[in-house]
């Protein structure tokens, strides 16, 4: 669809090539790239914390027993949901969220000239103890047993999918992948942390683990 729409477009070849690249980008690093390194995140803290584990697996379990989960199935999985939510908290995908003014603006006594980018760093949102308490830097999935607004403070600076009108459309897609992987997963094997495992989160393009996340796996049945 991407080449059929270029190939139709009135772009000059230098634009319609752009415009192929660009989409390549935001299709494998926003469509792929940060739903598995979330993925790898909840896996490493589920293993490392087998309380949590063992919560999700009865969970899931008990409303799914041996089925593939429907819409109405995931719903149901508060644990998942939480845990899902506390892992984005504590390893967001996306490290930075910028923005440029378009004009100049003001901010209080604050001025941004117009061109200038205006970067939010993600990781220091989550993590500051005056939006969410003493333990900001631990992981504790039960601050979101009451949602995203319970969970702290100012519930608008929790943004692992950006936040405004620019938010990640993907948004959705992304929390029902989570959801699907991590409950069959669980609800099959358990885990826990390689005694090989380094933590050493790389903040890149996204934040990811530099060395991996090694963890042994053993079939329940």
């Amino acid at each position: 669809m991407v080449l059929e729409g270029a190939k139709n477009s009135d772009l000059s070849q230098e634009a319609a090539n752009r415009f192929i690249v660009d989409n390549c980008k935001n299709i494998y690093l926003a469509g792929f790239e940060t739903t598995a390194v979330s993925a790898t995140w909840s896996l490493m803290l589920l293993a490392a914390y087998p309380e949590w584990q063992d919560r999700v697996r009865s969970e899931a379990l008990e409303i799914c027993g041996s089925h593939l989960p429907d819409s109405d199935m995931l719903r149901k999985m508060k644990q998942l949901n939480m845990v899902i939510h506390e892992s984005l908290r504590l390893y967001s995908p996306v490290p930075v969220v910028s923005r440029e003014a378009l004009k100049d603006m003001k901010f209080g006594d604050l001025k941004v000239p117009e061109g200038v980018n205006v970067w939010s760093l993600v990781l220091n949102l989550h993590t500051d103890p005056e939006i969410w308490g003493p333990d900001a830097f631990e992981f504790n999935p039960e601050r979101f047993a009451n949602g995203i607004t319970g969970a702290c403070k100012l519930p608008h600076l929790y943004m692992p999918f950006g936040v405004g009108p620019r938010v990640c459309l993907g948004q959705n897609l992304a929390m029902v992948e989570l959801k699907i992987l991590l409950s069959q997963l669980v609800c099959n094997f358990s885990f826990t942390l390689s005694p090989k495992y380094v933590h050493s989160p790389a903040i890149r393009l996204v934040i990811e683990p530099e060395f991996g996340v090694n963890i042994l796996v053993k079939k329940l049945r």
